[in-house]
């Protein structure tokens, strides 16, 4: 089977992780590549991607590693092979402990933000609205950051066991 071939077979899974990518402000090469590590039958290296795919070994890398720090690819290394492989990430507890992580940090990162501006505007005359706008935001992201944490506890089985209704079947697939 040809490139053509495998890439119209793909075509819907690549499209929708481009997409997905679109919306997670990363380049439709982050998508197709995500796309194309679904069909992998074992792990790909950068030059097999880079064949698949048509684009460079450097742009495959960079890709890669950004979706390996979203949480949607795994770096396979292999003893005694100096190349890194690629799978999709398939386990829920991996995926969903690195997207958490990473919004996490984000909200670490504001609230340090928000409360370096909450003193500046108390040591100054500044507009109590000011304040009081820091103020509600410092509350949003420090109950994010406890709900991020209390999420973070238990593994999705767990988390799945505790939200859904108990006479609640499982949602069927679409």
């Amino acid at each position: 089977m040809n490139r053509e071939e495998r890439y119209r077979i793909k075509k819907h899974i690549v499209d929708a992780c481009v997409q997905a990518a679109s919306r997670k402000g990363c380049s439709d090469a982050a998508g197709v590549l995500h796309g194309t590590l679904f069909f992998a039958e074992e792990p790909m290296s950068l030059d097999e991607l880079a064949e698949e795919t048509g684009y460079s070994k450097s742009t495959v890398s960079s890709n890669m590693s950004t979706l390996e720090h979203l949480g949607l690819a795994k770096r396979i290394i292999t003893p005694g092979d100096k190349r890194y492989r690629y799978l999709p990430e398939t386990d829920h507890d991996a995926m969903r402990s690195s997207m958490l992580n990473n919004v996490k940090e984000e909200v670490h990162l504001l609230l340090a933000a928000l409360e370096a501006t909450e003193k500046e505007l108390l040591e100054t005359s500044s507009d109590p609205k000011d304040v009081a706008r820091i103020l509600r935001l410092k509350e949003f992201y420090l109950k994010t950051r406890e709900l991020l944490d209390l999420v973070l506890r238990y593994s999705t089985e767990e988390l799945i066991d505790l939200l859904r209704p108990k006479d609640s079947p499982p949602p069927k697939a679409p």
